[in-house]
């Protein structure tokens, strides 16, 4: 595994956490991740990243993990024992792109989870499924990719085995799964990954100014995000910036939370802290206190 991170190696948590996994190194405390394998050169216009979470927690504890996650798709395998929203048991998962608050797992006992993390609006080179249509949900794998846990060989026993699968040939066995689908890089796709690169700037945050930026009308950047992330362009800004917002507060952000707001784009505190309170559960104050007493006790 090239990226394994564990609190008993006492490794810091990778970039990609900050912002999107809320108390990082808590969740840290009670499993570990592994980015699995590097995504071979061919997927990486279209899957973000392999992941990996296991745990083995004592009787009677249990750990509720919270992600502001992005609008992106995630094809996982799960095994063992947690609980999650539209979920209830092991198997194999898709799940639409978050628009509502945070996407919170209950973990106990033990078990795991593979995920292949799919770029915003990449996931149409490999299933004919849109996007809207599984927002904020969560659909049996078979329902996008009918050909896959087939042609895998996986079933219910793969699923239920009491001891851990081999994370490592599943991963490179789905890897060659999608390689196998020979994905192309649509026209339509080619754009809007150039508005997700205009977008990945924090400065960008309102339609206007990516629309701008890009050369298009707003009513394209619109329709494009409708089509390909089945997630309204609004809702992915707004969602980008708070994640932005977070990741600063769990890097240390020692400046005011009024400056906090200013510096992702909300010129009224109120309204940032009502969006950030809507998305991750925590008043920005509150989150600040919580990874400041975290720090304490280190």
């Amino acid at each position: 595994m090239d990226e394994e991170v564990t609190r008993r190696k006492a490794s810091p948590a990778p970039d990609h956490f900050y912002g999107r996994v809320l108390k990082p190194g808590e969740l840290l405390d009670h499993a570990r991740y592994s980015s699995v394998r590097v995504v071979a050169e061919r997927l990486r216009p279209f899957v973000r990243r392999y992941w990996a979470v296991d745990w083995d927690l004592p009787a009677g504890e249990a750990y509720q993990s919270s992600t502001v996650s992005e609008s992106t798709i995630n094809l996982t395998f799960e095994f063992g024992t947690s609980r999650r929203s539209g979920t209830d048991g092991p198997g194999a998962w898709v799940t639409g792109p978050v628009t509502q608050r945070r996407f919170d797992v209950a973990i106990f006992g033990r078990g795991g989870v593979f995920g292949v993390n799919f770029h915003l609006g990449a996931t149409q080179a490999f299933s004919g499924e849109m996007p809207a249509d599984i927002r904020d949900s969560t659909v049996p794998a078979a329902q996008w990719f009918p050909a896959l846990e087939r042609d895998l060989g996986l079933d219910e026993s793969f699923f239920r085995q009491s001891n851990e699968p081999d994370i490592a040939a599943l991963a490179e066995a789905v890897e060659s799964w999608l390689l196998s689908r020979r994905p192309q890089m649509s026209g339509g796709y080619m754009k809007l990954k150039h508005l997700l690169g205009i977008l990945d700037d924090p400065e960008v945050v309102s339609l206007g100014m990516l629309s701008a930026r890009a050369g298009v009308t707003e009513r394209t950047v619109q329709r494009m995000f409708s089509r390909y992330c089945g997630v309204g362009v609004k809702k992915v800004l707004a969602r980008a910036r708070i994640i932005d917002a977070v990741g600063a507060i769990d890097r240390g952000w020692d400046g005011s939370l009024a400056d906090l707001a200013v510096r992702f784009g909300w010129f009224d505190q109120s309204h940032f802290s009502a969006d950030f309170l809507n998305v991750t559960g925590f008043s920005p104050g509150e989150y600040a206190q919580r990874k400041s007493a975290r720090r304490g006790r280190s």
